[in-house]
């Protein structure tokens, strides 16, 4: 191995994570040691994908990350107010916290049962009005 890589992070593509991410990871130890996957949804492509196919793309990037950079472990990181979710789909904020926390513990099983050793940490970030995100850690 050429370079490692201590982190896989799974996050959606919501342009407004970009900045504040970065920050969060560098603030955890994590800078230039992580690899970064980025798709609409996030936990949702394993929990609930929209196609097959989705699951498999997003398990095969933790294999080749593991194969090629030997993480550890993975971030799976989703977040409120998220548009691969669908606007509008949930009655209220705490329905939609449930749904967030249900599907990031889909993951995360999904993870662990296909990747022995891997450990999963699982993120709920909250983006308010002013476009600060707030990550919480998951139990």
């Amino acid at each position: 191995m050429s370079h490692s890589a201590k982190t896989l992070v799974l996050h959606c593509i919501d342009f407004r994570f970009v900045h504040e991410s970065v920050h969060f990871l560098k603030n955890l130890g994590l800078l230039n040691q992580y690899d970064d996957v980025a798709v609409a949804g996030s936990a949702k492509n394993l929990a609930d994908p929209y196609d097959r196919h989705d699951r498999e793309f997003v398990l095969r990037q933790i294999a080749i990350a593991k194969k090629l950079h030997g993480i550890s472990e993975v971030f799976v990181i989703n977040h409120l107010d998220c548009g691969a979710y669908g606007k509008g789909t949930f009655a209220n904020a705490a329905e939609e916290r449930d749904r967030h926390q249900r599907d990031l513990q889909v993951a995360k099983d999904i993870i662990e049962r296909r990747f022995d050793g891997l450990s999963v940490t699982k993120i709920l970030a909250r983006i308010d009005e002013r476009e600060k995100v707030d990550f919480e850690k998951i139990a």
